[in-house]
C-alpha cells in the first residue's frame, strides 16, 4: 500500500509532462453568422458566415485550411419548404485558406429548418482538428399569415358552398374537383453564356437541382509562368431574384479553386470571379448557366393537399349544419 502512495505522485507528474504538447496543439474552432441565428429567414439576404481556428493559447492560427460541407434541413413531417428536392442533401463542400486564422464566406440559406456545418481543420505543421455546428432557419412570418389568410379563405369558400349545395351531394364533391384541378409544369432550359478570358478559366459541370455541381477557377499557367498566389473574390448570383447565393472576397489561392455547390431550384445563375495576381492586371472571368430543374416528388405535396381539402370540408360541414339548423327551425 505504501509502495503505491509513492509511485502515484511520479505517474501524475509523468502523466502532466508528457501530456502537456498535446494540449499545447489542441485547436478551438468557433462558428458565427451575420446576422445572429434567430434573425436569419430563408432565401432573404446573404448570411456572412465565418470560422475562427485558435490554438490552445487562444492565438489564430497563422497558415492553414479548412474543409467546409453544409447540409440542408432534413425533410419537415407535414409541410415541406419551398425547395423539396433539397431537403437533407449536401449544399456546398469546399475548402478555403485561413487569413489570420480566419475563414469568411457568404451564403444565401434557401429554406427553412436545421443546418450542419461540418468543419476539418488542417494547419501546415499537421494539427488537425473537426467539429460539427447546428443552427436553425426559421420560416418567415410573412409566409405564416398569407397560409393563415388563406385557410380562412379556404374554410368561408367551404362554408357557403355547404349552405348552397346541402342537398346536392354530388354538386359538393364535384366543387371540391374541379377547385383542386391542376395541370403540370414544364421545365425549360436556355443555353449557357461564356465570355473567355485568355489568364484564367471557369469551369462548371452541368448544373441540376438535387446534386451538387463542381465548380472550377483555374489560372492559366502559360500566361503568367508559374501559378503565384492569386486573391479571388467569386460570386453566384440568381439573375431572376437578383440576389447573390455565394460569394468568398479576396481569397488566397495557389493557382485554382474548386467547390462543389448545390443549385437550389432550376434557373440562370452567373458565375462572376474577379483575381487580383502580383505583376498582371486584373483578371476576370463570367459565366452564366442555365440549371436544370426537377419536379418535386408526388409524395411532398400530399400533406398539404390534404391539409387544404381538410379545410374546405370542415367548411362543408359547418355550411351544412348552419344550413340543417335554420331549415329545422
Amino acid at each position: 500500500m505504501s509502495l503505491i502512495s509513492c509511485t502515484a505522485p511520479i505517474v501524475l507528474t509523468v502523466f502532466l509532462v508528457l501530456g502537456s504538447p498535446v494540449w499545447a496543439e489542441e485547436l478551438n474552432i468557433y462558428f458565427k453568422t451575420s446576422p445572429r441565428p434567430e434573425l436569419l429567414r430563408p432565401f432573404a439576404d446573404p448570411v456572412t458566415m465565418s470560422l475562427l481556428i485558435t490554438g490552445a493559447d487562444g492565438r489564430p492560427i497563422n497558415q492553414g485550411f479548412v474543409e467546409i460541407r453544409l447540409d440542408a434541413p432534413k425533410p419537415a413531417r407535414f409541410f415541406s419548404t419551398d425547395f423539396s428536392f433539397i431537403e437533407g442533401s449536401r449544399l456546398s463542400e469546399m475548402r478555403l485558406a485561413l487569413r489570420q486564422g480566419r475563414a469568411t464566406w457568404n451564403y444565401l440559406l434557401p429554406i427553412r429548418g436545421e443546418y450542419r456545418l461540418a468543419v476539418d481543420v488542417i494547419t501546415l505543421d499537421g494539427k488537425k482538428a473537426s467539429k460539427i455546428f447546428d443552427f436553425r432557419v426559421r420560416e418567415n412570418e410573412q409566409k405564416w399569415f398569407i397560409l393563415g389568410a388563406f385557410s380562412v379563405g379556404l374554410f368561408l369558400l367551404g362554408l357557403v358552398a355547404g349552405r348552397i349545395f346541402t342537398q346536392s351531394r354530388s354538386s359538393v364533391a364535384l366543387l371540391i374537383t374541379v377547385t383542386w384541378l391542376s395541370g403540370s409544369a414544364q421545365l425549360s432550359s436556355a443555353q449557357g453564356l461564356t465570355k473567355p478570358i485568355h489568364t484564367a478559366s471557369v469551369n462548371i459541370e452541368p448544373a441540376k437541382v438535387g446534386i451538387p455541381t463542381l465548380v472550377q477557377w483555374r489560372l492559366d499557367g502559360d500566361s503568367v509562368g508559374e501559378k503565384p498566389t492569386a486573391f479571388l473574390t467569386l460570386t453566384i448570383t440568381h439573375l431572376e431574384k437578383g440576389k447573390v447565393v455565394f460569394g468568398v472576397e479576396k481569397l488566397p489561392v495557389d493557382g485554382q479553386f474548386s467547390m462543389k455547390f448545390q443549385f437550389p431550384d432550376g434557373a440562370d445563375y452567373r458565375v462572376a470571379a474577379v483575381a487580383n495576381v502580383p505583376g498582371v492586371p486584373t483578371i476576370r472571368n463570367e459565366q452564366v448557366i442555365p440549371v436544370a430543374g426537377v419536379e418535386p416528388p408526388a409524395k411532398a405535396m400530399v400533406p398539404a393537399l390534404s391539409y387544404f381539402l381538410a379545410i374546405i370540408a370542415l367548411g362543408l360541414g359547418a355550411g351544412r349544419w348552419t344550413k340543417v339548423r335554420k331549415m329545422s327551425a
